[in-house]
């Protein structure tokens, strides 16, 4: 998939990766004096934010809402536990497989619901969450149930929470890259086109349902593989993976940094998972307190937190400041 013809020429047009390689640079460097705990509040950041990237291709670019994208981010973790569980299979083998598995699923469920416009396509994606949830859930032969599956599934290698931060560094990078990659060719801007006017892209000659089929493929291969490096992250599956409340988590964060945005879900995943932790540990009713900050974000900021001021500037700024308040309060735990 080439990228869209000069707009490279804009030193702009690259600010999108630079902004990734020194989020890559500040969590490498973080690595090495935080304290462990804080390793791993890194990698559900860098989880829940590719998450939320590949849900937003359909979201925020497409138009199109879906509240079944658990399904493949359950099943990207489940195809490393039901592999590790019976056939001890090798890991590196299963990491390769479960996008091709989310990619498989992807096309099945997308045939069949995109068939469907607005609302109804919705939720036939829920319909399918439950349904997916209701058969781990019940399939204890296979998934064990509720219980879900916990073991060594990963290598001893990365059972480390600073090599394990690591490999899930670079395999987000890289998938985010794809994923900007996808979003500014001549593909991403018919995808973005086709969520304005979708009228307008069929009278231009665009197969519609084609076009969001293919869309709907890319970002449920990228949600198997965030998926999958929850794995890493937890050693474990569970059918919770796959319900559609789950779905709607990345949907949230989105919102919270902005869905028009390409580094906007990051932005989101950054600062639901700090609130979220902070809150559970400093309050008994971190629910209440997380659901009403975040409502309070949503309806104060309709376009996101990078929405806030015209000027590329301040939006950048909110990344950069961000990050810096991130790396501030990690350094604050260093390693003993």
């Amino acid at each position: 998939m080439s990228i869209n013809p000069g707009s490279g020429k804009n030193w702009r047009f690259w600010r999108v990766p630079i902004a990734l390689a020194g989020g890559a640079l500040a969590i490498f460097a973080a690595s090495f004096i935080v304290a462990p705990e804080s390793l791993f509040f890194l990698q559900n950041v860098l989880v829940l934010g590719l998450f939320a990237v590949s849900t937003n291709l359909l979201v925020g670019y497409g138009g199109l809402v879906s509240f079944g994208q658990a399904v493949f981010y359950g099943l990207g973790a489940y195809v490393l536990a039901l592999g590790w569980l019976y056939f001890r299979a090798p890991f590196w083998l299963l990491f390769l497989f479960s996008p091709f598995v989310g990619a498989v699923c992807a096309f099945i469920v997308g045939a069949l619901t995109l068939r469907n416009k607005n609302w109804y396509f919705s939720l036939l994606t829920l319909a399918f969450s439950q349904l997916f949830f209701t058969v781990a859930s019940q399939w204890y032969s296979l998934t064990r149930g509720a219980n879900g599956i916990f073991g060594p599934m990963i290598p001893d290698s990365l059972q480390d929470p600073q090599h394990g931060l690591w490999f899930i560094l670079v395999i987000s990078i890289v998938a985010l890259l794809l994923l900007w990659a996808i979003t500014v060719s001549p593909f991403g801007l018919t995808l973005r086109a086709s969520g304005e006017n979708p009228k307008r892209v069929e009278a231009l000659g665009i197969n519609l349902y084609w076009s969001r089929l293919y869309a709907f493929v890319l970002s449920g291969t990228f949600c198997a593989l965030a998926g999958a490096l929850f794995v890493v992250r937890s050693q474990s599956a569970y059918p919770t993976l796959l319900d559609w409340t789950q779905s709607g988590e990345p949907i949230l964060v989105s919102l919270i940094g902005g869905l028009h945005y390409f580094l906007g879900p990051l932005l989101g995943a950054t600062i639901f998972v700090l609130a979220h932790d902070y809150l559970v540990a400093h309050s008994d009713a971190w629910e209440i307190l997380l659901g009403t900050s975040l409502i309070v974000i949503v309806l104060s900021a309709p376009n996101g937190l990078l929405g806030i001021g015209s000027g590329q500037r301040i939006r950048y700024g909110v990344v950069a400041g961000s990050w810096a308040a991130l790396v501030s309060r990690l350094s604050g735990k260093r390693r003993d």
